[in-house]
């Protein structure tokens, strides 16, 4: 049998081991306010919501873009259906990326 005295010795050598490697992991996390680019920037930069308000507002516009496109289309209806539902669900799914494709083709002649 081994020594009890060894194996307390042991268990708290490890014990502080671990306990002094969390310490040093706390003091290295620093914040910084700004970037150094970020430093630079203007004021006048829009906010990060706004960039977002003007980017949903343009996917809005763009899916009722395509919806006009694809109610016009002279297609079955079940692939017109199909079609809408792509475009809700799946807005860059094969088949209505495809769709999109013939049409836009078919303008440029």
């Amino acid at each position: 049998m081994k020594n009890p005295l060894f194996m307390i010795a042991a268990c708290i050598l490890v014990g502080t081991c671990g306990l002094s490697a969390q310490e040093i992991k706390e003091k290295q996390t620093e914040v910084t306010k700004y970037t150094v680019m970020e430093r630079f920037d203007s004021e006048e930069d829009i906010s990060t919501y706004e960039k977002r308000t003007k980017l949903r507002e343009e996917h809005l516009a763009e899916t009722k873009r395509r919806r006009e496109i694809l109610d016009t289309l002279d297609i079955s209806e079940r692939k017109r259906q199909r079609l809408l539902q792509d475009l809700i669900t799946e807005p860059f799914s094969n088949r209505l990326s495809r769709q999109m494709a013939e049409i836009e083709f078919e303008d440029e002649e």
